[in-house]
């Protein structure tokens, strides 16, 4: 076994102190040198979050990666070890020839931070449909106009279009949009509306007179329908 640390690897020394004391204590930094196999450890930070020190052996993975023919000598995977979650990474270090000469491995224990995605996931969540996107759009304000303000915003931005460039029948889809989320139960909103889309206060009202009557038309039809069935039934039953 080699007594004296490879020249490249001596380089990396300050690097893996330098990773240790920016990513912390729960993060090992590894530097492993192929020569000195099986006791291929030769410099080690945080060592306690897998138990090891200088003079300790690879893990398997490390093991194929060496032997690994297929040209990847970055490796990103999440492992565990004596109950604890690692986030790693492993680094193939090679010669000019490509044959490799050492590793170098970062161990993040990420126990904590997988325990606290949970919590937070469980707090997000919202009743019986855990894990499902909140509902967006909440607009909360002081004044009333700055909700109907971000209602049209809101509808401007679903529809990806600019109010200035909008034809007559996307302002009136606005228009339907918004009396569809009870925009126009606010006083004077339709001179609000009027003024985002460019548009006088009477057509907006013009607008909500044709959109009304759009929608009352089949409750209209449906209600002649029934009363003409129940006096068909009453002049069969006389």
């Amino acid at each position: 076994m080699p007594t004296q640390l490879d020249a490249r690897l001596q380089a990396l020394l300050p690097v893996v102190r330098g990773l240790a004391e920016m990513l912390g204590p729960e993060c090992e930094v590894v530097l492993h040198d192929v020569r000195r196999l099986p006791h291929s450890i030769v410099a080690i930070e945080n060592g306690a979050v897998t138990g090891r020190s200088i003079g300790d052996v690879p893990t398997d993975r490390m093991l194929r990666s060496l032997r690994s023919t297929d040209g990847q000598d970055v490796r990103l995977y999440v492992s565990s070890h004596e109950g604890k979650i690692l986030k790693s990474l492993a680094v193939t270090l090679r010669d000019e020839d490509g044959e490799p000469y050492g590793l170098l491995g970062i161990n993040h224990d990420i126990s904590e931070l997988v325990q606290a995605q949970r919590v937070l996931a469980g707090l997000t969540s919202v009743g019986r449909s855990a894990g499902s996107a909140p509902e967006a759009g909440e607009i909360f304000a002081g004044d009333i106009r700055d909700v109907v303000s971000g209602m049209v915003t809101q509808i401007l931005s679903e529809m990806g279009k600019n109010a200035s460039a909008m034809s007559r029948e996307e302002k009136m889809e606005v228009v339907k949009r918004l009396e569809e989320r009870g925009a126009f139960l606010v006083k004077r909103s339709a001179e609000q509306v009027a003024e985002a889309l460019d548009l006088s206060r009477y057509t907006i009202f013009a607008y909500l007179k044709e959109i009304r009557h759009a929608e009352s038309a089949p409750a209209v039809a449906a209600s002649a329908a029934r009363q003409a069935r129940s006096r068909d039934s009453g002049e069969d039953g006389a």
